[in-house]
């Protein structure tokens, strides 16, 4: 009796060090708030910072020193807000600010100023935190902004 004990015991210990958890792959740790600023455009001096809050409806893309395209001239250079519902991959290195009819807000002063004169339209931006990369594109103020860079 007392060697069947012992066998059991042994073949116990043997089945333990087989058994493992389980293939869980840990969820990414999504970051819920952060600011991120691209690297200043040399030739234009454009500077891009992205606000990212998932925990609000939106969130803000501030666009320094924007020129726009309206066929063959160019706007003169404006800071403008806009605020865009933001969306993050399952990765947590992709978020997406994606909406259209949007009010722009641009600086005054120290203030930012609704403009509804103006609506932002298929306006488009991804930051890839990652490869720390973004594209920015929308129709606003007669003509087309896009742009594509390096974050810091």
């Amino acid at each position: 009796m007392k060697k069947f004990f012992s066998m059991f015991f042994i073949a116990c210990l043997l089945s333990m060090a087989f058994v493992s958890c389980g293939d869980e792959k840990d969820e990414p740790e999504i970051i819920q708030s952060q600011q991120l600023e691209s690297v200043v455009d040399e030739e234009t001096g454009a500077r891009i910072v992205f606000d990212i809050d998932l925990t609000k409806d939106s969130s803000s893309v501030y666009i320094y020193n924007a020129v726009f395209t309206i066929g063959d001239r160019v706007s003169p250079s404006m800071n403008i807000r806009i605020d865009s519902p933001c969306s993050v991959d399952k990765t947590g290195t992709i978020y997406t600010y994606q909406g259209t009819n949007m009010i722009p807000y641009m600086l005054m002063g120290s203030s930012f100023v609704p403009f509804p004169s103006m609506p932002v339209t298929d306006f488009i931006c991804t930051v890839n935190t990652k490869e720390k990369t973004y594209s920015t594109s929308f129709d606003c103020h007669g003509g087309h902004y896009d742009k594509n860079g390096k974050l810091k």
